[in-house]
């Protein structure tokens, strides 16, 4: 059973998991003895670990990004809890939950999953609904696409955070387009919204640490959701071009401006709404992340760099109808 960090007491002998971020060969001053210092994390903090025994032999077993199991003892050190590790060793991908290293979508993944079918079910166009069931009908896509964070840190950075964020998407954009039929296709602003952020599925490596692939670093997530939609078009004969294209605008356009990554900016009505809707869901979930950090009986949070403000969190009172009917009489 893992022993998470947060869980970990001094002076206390430990065998549990952790993941690897780095290691590295020092050497002590005064004894002049190699050591490996080794930086170790769950979800619920980072700890350091040090073995002295056979150093050298036991980083050549080990790899960085990768899981461990460790065996130790505990102590504090300037006031911080470290590890004195007598046995690690690689740990199998089947010794350990990701969820103990990965904040996990509130609700879980399966609950997002059905709301996503849900809103994909309101596709009522021919096209656009056999384009949707082409990624739906991918396993391999969807198994990435139901587990991906949204990001690597400022919005949505947990398991099923790009599904949470691209069905919130979907449900505020059925919404709009309910209120605004004149002015908004349906249709395609709900294909749109499921596929503005597909690239994200190849741009962020996560099972470690989220980190971004070569492949995102390289061409970022629009190129590569342009990319995967294409190979789908490619699948689907008699496909519209006039469809396609707006499609394809939407993926390119959701950022909204240059200076954010979008190489185009919006010009369709759906498209526009898309990227304001994105840009929403993703300030209001770095929101949330941010007031999830600070101090709850603070009355301003930390300031946010993303945001550019501190957030106010006292709520005022409230008063019943009731009870101010009671007042009055």
């Amino acid at each position: 059973m893992k022993l998470m960090k947060k869980d970990i007491k001094s002076n206390e002998q430990v065998t549990t998991f952790f993941a690897l971020e780095s290691m590295q060969i020092r050497k002590s001053n005064k004894a002049k003895q190699n050591f490996l210092a080794l930086n170790l994390y769950d979800k619920s903090g980072k700890i350091t670990g040090y073995l002295w025994n056979e150093p050298l032999e036991t980083a050549a077993t080990l790899q960085e990004k990768s899981f461990v199991k460790v065996k130790a003892l505990t102590t504090t050190v300037n006031g911080s809890l470290i590890l004195n590790i007598d046995r690690i060793r690689k740990a199998e991908r089947n010794e350990v939950d990701l969820r103990d290293f990965l904040e996990v979508v509130a609700g879980g993944v399966e609950l997002w999953h059905k709301r996503l079918l849900e809103s994909v079910e309101l596709i009522k166009d021919q096209n656009c609904d056999r384009l949707a069931r082409e990624f739906l009908n991918d396993e391999g896509f969807m198994e990435l696409f139901l587990t991906s964070p949204g990001g690597v840190s400022v919005h949505h950075n947990y398991i099923g955070g790009l599904l949470e964020h691209t069905v919130g998407i979907m449900e505020l954009a059925v919404l709009h387009a309910d209120r605004h039929p004149a002015l908004l296709d349906k249709d395609l602003l709900l294909t749109g919204a499921f596929l503005h952020d597909i690239g994200k599925t190849r741009e962020i490596y996560w099972e470690i640490a989220k980190e971004y692939t070569t492949e995102g670093k390289f061409l970022g997530h629009i190129a590569i959701g342009l990319s995967l939609l294409e190979e789908k078009l490619r699948n689907l004969k008699s496909f519209p071009a006039d469809l396609s294209l707006l499609l394809k605008h939407m993926i390119l356009s959701h950022h909204g401006t240059l200076e954010w990554g979008s190489p185009v900016r919006p010009s369709p009505p759906e498209a526009l709404l898309l990227h304001l809707l994105d840009n929403v869901d993703a300030k209001v979930n770095h929101m949330y992340c941010h007031l999830g950090v600070s101090d709850p009986g603070a009355e301003w949070s930390l300031y946010d760099k993303v945001l550019n403000t501190e957030i106010y969190q006292k709520k005022f009172e409230k008063q019943s109808i009731r009870s101010l009917e009671r007042v009055e009489a």
